[in-house]
């Protein structure tokens, strides 16, 4: 059972997930795409296996692990902002329309405030708004609608936004742009685009502009945002589903340097020892649902974890065998989950409420996710959840974001930097602060290439250099935590454990990075 980048595109795939470890793992998750880079690219020839001649900062793999603290977590402090919003009204009478935002760079976050109609497609991003509807509807003349509410540096005023407005050939599409100042709403502008274009009547394109500098005549709001964690944590995904004979499967390049079953005991408490001398202080432990072979792993695992002051919490698998588990059968998890669970001293939580970090959240409606969380919160179950992607639109439901697999984001530090600044900073637009957890992820590298029925995806892990590029990417976000994929995810080959091929040379770039961002 594993991970998979089924594409260089946003989620989500269908998956094929086994109720139990086998040597063949099941297909899993696609990571999403970001924005154009800067990071190393994969090369076309496999990486080799790197010199290890420097004193290693933890114990070598084969060798009886001496723990080390791991270094004392650094306080996160309060974010301060200063900001104008603005509001956007758009609607259409047509069958499709996008707003393109082409100059976004002040955009700090914005919030889907309201919708209005029925259309069968929202998109809502720093740079781009969308709305579609069936063509019979557009027909009849039918008005589909958003609100969306931005926040926007001072810096905004300097320079006209600059916008793009598509539309299809029937009807026509309005917008309405605001100013908010307290509770008092000004129109700055209003733009309606009724007609064909004739030179373009595919896609019919209006470009206007904006004028911002009337929002000067008042001072930005200001805002202090207390963080949602109170310190930085270094997180590792963590697999506790193999058995000895996983190890002699052809589709592995890399092997564990001291080979292990997932229910051992020892193997475990010694995956805790290398984390912690790595600076690690948690691992997220993938979960299948209640009494399976995971479930009965992560009792073993929180019992050594609450010995050694580290922290557990678990990854939520969203996908089963037939594609995304039903509702109902999610909320039946959750529920057994956090009873069984949560007071266990070693189970993460923040604010007293246990930590869930989803996987695919993408493949479950949001509504739904919703309607889960609101039953949880009834039952007296409630939790901290992390959705599965950078959509902002999660955080109307969720706690935070991060997401799984990064290799294939072609510019990792804008998109970190980016997603970074909607997630802090969406408490500006909610009618009361509500902080949320960023979490930048970091990757070794990846390779799906022996998988039977893959589409074999790689990245090299250029000895360690794409690892340390992801770091760099990571700690310029200003993350409340880092995750790392991953701990021990053999099959596609993002593992930082000690293995025969690597020995601890992730492990001593993972401690020079964790020394840096906690100092």
């Amino acid at each position: 059972m594993t991970k998979t980048m089924t594409a260089l595109i946003i989620l989500v795939a269908v998956v094929v997930a086994c109720a139990a470890p086998a040597v063949t793992p099941p297909v899993t998750e696609a990571p999403s795409v970001g924005m154009p880079t800067e990071l190393p690219t994969a090369s076309a020839t496999p990486s080799v296996a790197p010199s290890l001649t420097p004193t290693p900062v933890v114990p070598t793999p084969t060798s009886s692990p001496t723990r080390s603290p791991t270094p004392t977590p650094t306080p996160l402090p309060p974010i301060t902002v200063s900001f104008y919003r603005l509001r956007i009204e758009y609607s259409t009478t047509s069958d499709w329309t996008d707003l393109t935002l082409q100059n976004p760079v002040h955009v700090l976050t914005l919030r889907l405030m309201d919708v209005h109609g029925d259309p069968t497609h929202v998109d809502t991003r720093r740079d781009h708004l969308a709305l579609n509807q069936p063509l019979e509807m557009a027909e009849a003349g039918q008005s589909v609608g958003i609100t969306v509410d931005y926040a926007l540096a001072p810096e905004a005023l300097d320079q006209p936004l600059q916008f793009v407005l598509h539309k299809g050939a029937l009807n026509g599409s309005v917008v309405r742009v605001l100013s908010i100042v307290a509770d008092e709403q000004r129109l700055v502008q209003e733009i309606d685009h009724q007609v064909v274009v004739e030179d373009d009547p595919g896609s019919n394109r209006l470009t206007f502009s904006v004028d911002l500098s009337v929002l000067g005549d008042s001072p930005p709001s200001q805002l202090d945002i207390p963080r949602a964690v109170t310190q930085k944590m270094l997180w590792a995904f963590y697999y506790p589903w193999y058995n000895m004979d996983d190890w002699s499967s052809p589709i592995l390049k890399d092997r564990p340097a001291t080979p292990y079953s997932s229910d051992d005991r020892q193997a475990m408490a010694r995956h805790v020892d290398q984390a912690q001398s790595a600076g690690i202080d948690g691992f997220i432990s993938s979960w299948w649902g209640p009494g399976g072979y995971d479930d009965r792993n992560l009792r073993i695992l929180l019992d050594i974890a609450e010995e050694r002051n580290f922290s557990v919490t678990v990854y939520f698998e969203t996908l089963g065998g037939d594609g995304p588990l039903a509702a109902e059968e999610i909320l039946h998890w959750l529920a057994y989950l956090i009873r069984t669970h949560r007071d266990h001293p070693a189970f993460m939580k923040v604010d007293g409420k246990p930590l869930v970090v989803i996987w695919a959240s993408g493949a479950v409606p949001l509504d739904s996710w919703n309607t889960i969380f609101s039953e949880l919160r009834a039952q007296g179950l409630d939790a901290t959840f992390l959705a599965g992607n950078y959509d902002l639109g999660n955080l109307e439901v969720f706690d935070g974001l991060h997401e799984y697999g990064v290799f294939p984001i072609p510019d990792l530090r804008r998109t970190f930097l980016e997603t970074a600044q909607g997630t802090h900073y969406y408490s500006v637009l909610a009618d009361t602060v509500q902080p949320k957890i960023w979490a930048a992820t970091v990757q070794p590298g990846y390779d799906d290439r022996l998988i039977p029925g893959r589409e074999g995806l790689y990245q090299d892990r250029m000895d360690g250099e794409f690892y340390r590029s992801t770091f760099e990417a990571a700690l310029q976000s200003d993350p409340d935590w880092i995750f790392i994929t991953t701990w021990n995810e053999w099959w596609e080959h993002t593992h930082i454990e000690p293995s025969e091929r690597f020995g601890d040379l992730y492990l001593r770039i993972t401690r020079e990075f964790a020394e840096r961002w906690k100092e």
